[in-house]
C-alpha cells in the first residue's frame, strides 16, 4: 500500500506522541494532551473502519492524522469546524466508561458485520497519562484494528 508523498509515521507503541511543544508539556506533567478522536467507516477497502487522532488548543487543530492501524498513522490537513473543536476544548471529557462503552458496541457490530459507528471522543486532563492511562484510554478504540498494513485482519 503506497502513500506517495503523504507522511507516515510508524509507530511502535500503537499510538502517535508527537505534537510539539504542546505533547512535551503534558508529558512533564503526565497529562494527556488535548485528543479529538473520530471513528468511522474506512475510506479504504481494504479495512473496515479508521481512526483519526487530532490534538487540539484552544487555537484550533495543531496536528491531525488518520490511522487504518495500529502502526500507521498518516499526518492529514485538517477540516474540523471550529465548533467541533471548540466544543472538545472547552466540553466534557470522555470517561474511561465511555471508551469501553464504545469498544463493547464496535466489538457487537464488528461481530454481526455491522458498519462502524460515527464515534467522537474528547480526551483531555487525563492523569497518569504517559504512566498507564494512554493504554487503558487508546487500546479500546484501537481494539479489533490490525496491527500493522501486513495484518490485515
Amino acid at each position: 500500500m503506497g502513500f506517495g508523498k503523504t507522511a507516515v509515521l510508524i509507530i511502535a507503541a500503537g499510538f502517535v506522541a508527537c505534537a510539539g511543544s504542546f505533547t512535551a508539556a503534558a508529558q512533564s506533567d503526565d497529562v494527556s494532551p488535548t485528543l479529538l478522536i473520530e471513528i468511522g467507516p474506512s475510506d479504504n477497502p481494504n479495512y473496515r473502519r479508521m481512526v483519526f487522532v487530532k490534538y487540539l488548543t484552544e487555537g484550533g487543530v495543531t496536528v491531525a492524522y488518520k490511522a487504518y492501524n495500529r502502526s500507521e498513522f498518516i499526518q492529514i490537513e485538517d477540516a474540523t469546524p471550529p465548533a467541533l473543536v471548540a466544543s472538545c476544548v472547552q466540553g466534557q471529557a470522555a470517561t474511561l466508561a465511555d471508551v469501553r462503552g464504545y469498544a463493547a458496541a464496535e466489538a457487537q457490530a464488528s461481530a454481526a458485520d455491522g458498519a462502524p459507528a460515527i464515534t467522537r471522543f474528547c480526551i483531555k486532563d487525563v492523569p497518569n497519562w504517559e504512566a498507564g492511562n494512554r493504554t487503558l484510554f487508546l487500546d479500546p478504540i484501537f481494539d479489533g484494528m490490525p496491527y500493522g498494513a501486513a495484518r490485515n485482519n
